[in-house]
């Protein structure tokens, strides 16, 4: 490894080189500049662990006038000025960020700052940096694109990089790593849709380097549905996983959601299931009965309702093209959560809309704090097996957080 004295000046050239780019098409473009996000100087010398990296920052500026490349300059030294509050402002990071605490307990990954980046390919940013780029050509882009590669494997050499964006990121970068002498791929790029989701991925590695193509985690799009295969992807390639077992588990990736969330240990049974071809409905209720019984650590209040926390208990059926319906421990036939209210039932309400959980009532009586039909979860189009492991997943979470919002004084 190099020692920081000389990947600083490396990085100092690589900064007047780009500036140089900045100021000569600076003002033809008229927009604001500034890709670097995290302080990439905090970095030099370090082993890069993970490195992520966007198509432009979006900072839009409608006043803006270009006059010279000092701000741009600064950004490479310092980063953002916003850069402490990305962890409770930026959807990009906080999604990435909240799904590596959800999905492996922590972010580690994502908290690192002296062994991680966070910038973009695309110097110029703004609202309409796509107009903007179009109307000019792909020069300006292509030479962003080819001073990051150079930044990348002259400076960096990050163990792991993640391009958000496959077509607009993976593969343009991917376009010009091949048009430079000594950047080899390992192997080919390999394009595929992890776990369940309806997202492709891209992935392949150069000069040590895995590059890892995923779909923009702003949230846009439904992308929040992908992010636990992501987080999954991203945590077993930081561990040394090898591209083509991350490529090949899709059922692997399953199968180990399954033994950490769902409480199945006896997982062939359910793969089995997967692979029976009966019809919608039949299948629906073998699953829910077979992931419902005693056996798999669930306490049953009677035939239908199964605990969840101490205070609350969920009903999981298949009939009504199959809904999860969720109330309190103590609900009696008769009860009405209208003339029969429970501690801080507003805010459990509130809480289980935020779910996509609705108010629905039987007859006058409202019989449940929340009500959710399939057709409403991610996984619905992809088969009735993933629903209900889906369904799984959010209950075993649910559980701990009404109990939250139920101990509470009062709100």
């Amino acid at each position: 490894m190099e020692n920081r004295i000389d990947v600083e000046k490396k990085y100092d050239e690589w900064i007047d080189k780009a500036c140089e780019f900045v100021d000569k098409v600076g003002p033809t473009l008229n927009m604001p500049v500034g890709s670097m996000q995290s302080d990439i100087s905090l970095v030099l010398g370090n082993v890069i662990n993970i490195m992520f990296l966007g198509h432009d920052a979006h900072e839009a500026d409608s006043t803006f006038t270009f006059s010279n490349s000092d701000y741009f300059r600064n950004r490479c030294k310092s980063g953002n000025v916003y850069w402490n509050e990305r962890n409770d402002k930026w959807a990009i990071w906080k999604n990435l960020r909240d799904s590596f605490k959800n999905e492996l307990g922590d972010s580690s990954l994502m908290d690192d700052m002296n062994h991680l980046v966070f910038t973009n390919a695309i110097f110029f940013t703004g609202d309409h940096i796509t107009e903007v780029l179009d109307q000019i050509g792909t020069s300006v882009e292509y030479r962003c694109m080819e001073l990051t590669r150079d930044l990348i494997f002259d400076i960096l050499h990050p163990k792991l990089l993640v391009c958000f964006s496959v077509n607009d990121v993976f593969d343009k970068l991917i376009g010009s790593i091949r048009k430079k002498e000594g950047l080899i791929e390992k192997s080919s790029v390999k394009k595929f849709k992890p776990y369940h989701i309806k997202h492709t991925c891209a992935i392949t590695q150069v000069n040590g380097t895995i590059i890892l193509g995923i779909p923009h985690p702003s949230g846009a799009h439904g992308v929040l549905a992908s992010l636990p295969a992501i987080v999954r992807i991203i945590n077993d390639l930081s561990q040394k996983e090898e591209i083509e077992n991350i490529v090949a588990t899709k059922e692997l990736f399953l199968n180990s959601q399954e033994a950490k969330y769902y409480k199945m240990p006896e997982r062939s049974k359910y793969n089995k299931v997967r692979e029976e071809q009966i019809n919608h409905e039949k299948s629906l209720k073998v699953i829910i009965e077979e992931c419902f019984k005693k056996d798999v650590g669930r306490v049953s209040k009677d035939d239908k309702w199964y605990s969840i926390s101490p205070n609350f208990i969920v009903r999981v059926t298949s009939t009504e093209n199959g809904y999860v319906s969720i109330r309190d421990s103590q609900f009696k036939n008769g009860y009405d959560y209208i003339k029969n209210p429970i501690k801080n039932q507003n805010a459990i309400i509130s809480f289980l809309q935020g779910k996509g959980y609705e108010l629905k009532s039987d007859g006058a009586r409202r019989t449940s704090l929340g009500h959710k039909p399939f057709c409403k979860y991610e996984e619905w189009k992809q088969g009735p097996q993933f629903v209900v492991l889906s369904i799984l997943k959010e209950i075993d979470e649910l559980g701990p957080e009404l109990e939250k919002i139920y101990n509470k004084e009062k709100i």
